[in-house]
């Protein structure tokens, strides 16, 4: 019997110096992470007017900022006189001033002061303003784009994992810790790793071995992928009962599935993580093509055993994911490094991320 059409372009489709070579980083920093949607980071970042934080998307530096009625900004974090950065990290300020020259920009990222402006002879000051950029929210989340006027919506760019996810309601919950590595792999690795189905079974055979694999539903979103799976029944008493986070209420009702355990992936950089007591976000970060970052934020409900927690998300994420993407990365040089068959549906979401990656980056 033949494979289904579908099935017949499953496979792996990135060269191995895209794993390595810098000049691969540069593409996908100006033509992947610069052309979409990234996390930057929670409402709660930038609570009160004059709030704001920084966040670097592809080749460009943005500054989110709250303005005066409450709402979220974002601007290029470039000074329209000589190009330096206006501010760095995060804080709080009535005005964002350039420290190089005291250019000042008011919280809607016009033009507000010069210094010795009599110096300039030909000053338009209303076509000086910040460079804009897009910012918008989901339950609490901040996803900001480096256009003023993006093609996509940010709802549009989320697609159907909006709903899916949304029953968390992440706005509700509170952040219980945050927890940032550096490990020496590339980011496309992790992500691969993120969602492979198959390796579930054998890199983590004691941490995840009360879950049913077999069982697991997982659905493509577009450009995302979600997948949820439930506990073996003679392991239900002892899982629920040692879970060391509250449960989240207003789950209970919901549909069993996302009090089992979650793995998401939100494109092109954001795994996500779920469970009856957490959301989590692991952001990719990548330094060099050799070097990623994950910055880790989980939320719930206070009142768990936030450390325990971690330790075990830790032992899953770190010890042992980015263990065996570690071993791939140190292989990727070698002449004899290879990609071979990858299965039709248990590695099926590799080939779609790489569909939608080599959509961005030619």
């Amino acid at each position: 019997m033949n494979a289904q059409p579908e099935l017949l372009n499953v496979s792996h489709k990135l060269p191995p110096a895209s794993y390595y070579d810098p000049a691969w980083l540069d593409k996908e920093r100006q033509q992947l992470f610069g052309n979409s949607w990234l996390f930057g980071g929670l409402e709660t970042d930038v609570p009160d007017v004059g709030s704001y934080k920084t966040v670097k998307v592809g080749l460009s530096e943005l500054v989110v900022v709250r303005d005066q009625e409450g709402a979220l900004r974002a601007f290029h974090n470039t000074c329209r006189h000589r190009g330096a950065q206006l501010v760095q990290g995060s804080g709080k300020c009535k005005t964002l001033v350039c420290p190089y020259h005291k250019w000042g920009y008011g919280l809607d990222g016009q033009l507000r002061g010069v210094a010795q402006k009599n110096q300039y002879s030909d000053l338009n000051v209303a076509e000086l303003g910040l460079h804009a950029a897009s910012v918008d929210t989901w339950m609490g989340l901040i996803f900001v784009h480096a256009d003023d006027n993006p093609q996509t919506s940010l709802a549009d760019w989320l697609g159907g994992l909006k709903n899916e996810l949304g029953i968390f309601q992440v706005d509700k919950l509170q952040e219980l810790t945050r927890h940032t590595f550096t490990f020496p792999a590339n980011w496309k690795l992790y992500i691969e790793n993120h969602v492979d189905w198959l390796h579930l079974w054998y890199v983590h055979p004691e941490t995840l071995g009360a879950f049913k694999h077999d069982q697991g539903e997982r659905t493509q979103y577009g450009r995302h992928w979600s997948s949820f799976e439930q506990v073996k029944d003679e392991f239900r008493d002892t899982e629920s009962g040692s879970d060391p986070l509250k449960a989240i209420s207003h789950l209970e009702h919901q549909d069993p599935r996302y009090l089992g355990v979650g793995a998401h992936f939100i494109f092109p950089n954001l795994p996500v993580f779920t469970g009856r007591g957490f959301f989590a976000t692991a952001e990719l970060i990548p330094e060099t093509p050799d070097k990623t970052t994950m910055d880790v934020r989980i939320y719930g409900v206070p009142g768990g055993d936030v450390d325990t927690f971690l330790a075990i998300f830790n032992e899953i994420t770190k010890g042992e994911d980015v263990a065996i993407i570690e071993s791939i990365q140190k292989n990727v040089r070698s002449p004899r490094y290879g990609v071979g068959p990858i299965t039709h549906t248990l590695e099926k979401a590799i080939s779609d991320f790489h569909d939608n990656y080599l959509a961005l980056v030619d």
